[in-house]
């Protein structure tokens, strides 16, 4: 898969449309007549701001790690909605995938010029180069 392609795909199975996804664009707003949508984001990112625009909560099922719907208002359901995790994952694969996300929208802003932090010179170079400045 390291080809770097990509494909759009609109789908209605949840369950399906989490096994396919890497990134989830969501659209909001009043159909037909005013919508917005969001720029791509990670399966986690972009499928906890659906649920939360959709008000409901899934958690992983032990057995078969399928997505299962919380009861609305349950113990679980209230837990999630608070710490904001409308979709439960693995914790690790959750902060992996975040990590890289991250590293990827950097890698992206520096190549653009357009943000990241500028890496200061060395107090050696930074010294070197008031030493030439003073001398000319």
């Amino acid at each position: 898969m390291g080809s770097k392609k990509s494909a759009f795909v609109v789908e209605h199975d949840f369950i399906m449309a989490t096994y396919l996804a890497d990134k989830v664009i969501c659209f909001e707003g009043t159909p037909a007549k005013d919508c917005t949508c969001t720029t791509p984001e990670s399966l986690i990112t972009g499928m906890n701001k659906f649920l939360r625009l959709m008000d409901i909560s899934f958690r992983r099922d032990p057995s078969n790690y399928r997505p299962r719907i919380n009861k609305d208002q349950s113990r679980l359901d209230q837990e999630q909605k608070k710490a904001g995790n409308y979709f439960l994952m693995d914790i690790a694969k959750l902060t992996k995938e975040e990590e890289d996300e991250d590293k990827e929208t950097s890698a992206s802003l520096k190549k653009e010029g357009k943000g990241g932090k500028k890496e200061a010179a060395p107090k050696k170079e930074r010294k070197e180069k008031k030493g030439k400045d003073a001398d000319n």
